[in-house]
């Protein structure tokens, strides 16, 4: 169990490394190069805000799930902040879920000029795994609470 939890901590920070490196090379794009990528400054901004606000959260989630491998190393799998970590997570994967199909739906009515039937299909199938992984995460959340209870009720009894 315990290289489990560091083989998970490792591609936790490998992670968090590469989101890093992409919040710091858009930024960079965004102050300093964009004329050379993009026509129009109000363009660029459009299309790269939501990714990048994503990519925050996500960086600010693998924070989070950072403190639950520590503790799960420690043996303390039901603390509270366990809990909220997931269920942060849990959020940030239910919006990347239903946020990026419908951003690639308008993007491709933008670029083409209009609506065809494929594209409403295509955001079925492109969200429906990522909003099942919030969900899931979002039921462990509510065992881990639910384990935090139990274990502080036999605390009590004992």
């Amino acid at each position: 169990m315990k290289t489990i939890l560091d083989l998970l901590y490792v591609g936790v920070q490998l992670l968090r490394l590469v989101l890093s490196a992409c919040i710091v090379v858009s930024t960079f794009l965004f102050f300093n190069g964009m004329d050379r990528f993009m026509a129009s400054d109000f363009e660029f901004a459009l299309m790269t805000l939501p990714v990048f606000v994503f990519w925050v959260f996500a960086f600010i989630a693998l924070n989070r799930i950072l403190g639950v491998i520590k503790c799960c190393k420690h043996l303390n799998y039901f603390s509270q902040p366990n809990a909220q970590s997931i269920k942060f997570l849990a959020y940030v994967l239910i919006v990347y879920a239903i946020g990026v199909p419908f951003l690639e739906f308008m993007f491709k009515i933008v670029e083409l000029g209009r609506l065809e039937f494929s594209f409403v299909i295509d955001i079925e199938y492109s969200f429906i795994s990522h909003l099942a992984l919030g969900l899931i995460l979002l039921l462990l959340a509510k065992i881990v609470e639910r384990g935090r209870e139990l274990e502080v009720d036999q605390e009590l009894t004992i």
